[in-house]
């Protein structure tokens, strides 16, 4: 089975088709300017972006959607991590962040699957991650500080090839959405 996957990230579609591949499932990558809804929801971000998508393009389509809630600062930046990374550099979160003993956060990610004229059907999943107290490494703000389960060094510390065999082994809206297309 063939389905869109609607992003600019190509690391996305390697991750993604590595698990869904398994399931019979073959991506096709396009990236087409979707409206991004301002929600705190993941989920209803996803919703809306899938459903656009499938019907601008009248193909089904997967979109994914993420948020980080750090919990020192209530839950900020939550859906709006593509925000923060273009308004923020790693020290003004740092500087948000000092003195602060709980470095806790929740990274939740929705992927969010739309045939035309259809409701999406949603699949989410949240990990426990921590917020490292100096940045460090290449890529996005939040790169070179989040530490993600099993890591002792931030995302922009870790090779490419490394973060996807990570994300394909414990990325469960990938495995999830595998299962319930396969059926």
């Amino acid at each position: 089975m063939l389905i869109t996957f609607i992003t600019g990230n190509p690391g996305k579609v390697e991750t993604a088709q590595k698990v869904l591949g398994k399931f019979g499932v073959e991506l096709k990558q396009q990236n087409i300017d979707v409206p991004e809804i301002q929600d705190a929801d993941v989920e209803k971000v996803a919703k809306f972006s899938a459903k656009y998508a499938a019907e601008k393009i009248n193909q089904p389509v997967i979109v994914t959607d993420a948020g980080l809630y750090i919990n020192a600062l209530n839950g900020f930046p939550g859906s709006f991590l593509k925000f923060l990374n273009k308004w923020f550099d790693p020290d003004d979160i740092l500087k948000l962040m000092s003195d602060v003993k709980d470095r806790t956060a929740v990274a939740a990610e929705c992927l969010a699957y739309c045939e035309p004229e259809k409701e999406p059907v949603i699949f989410c999943d949240e990990k426990q991650c921590q917020i490292a107290s100096i940045a460090e490494g290449e890529g996005s703000t939040i790169d070179k500080l989040l530490v993600w389960p099993g890591f002792d060094r931030v995302q922009g510390l870790i090779p490419k090839e490394e973060m996807i065999a990570y994300w394909a082994e414990h990325n469960e809206i990938y495995r999830k959405f595998g299962e319930y297309i396969s059926k």
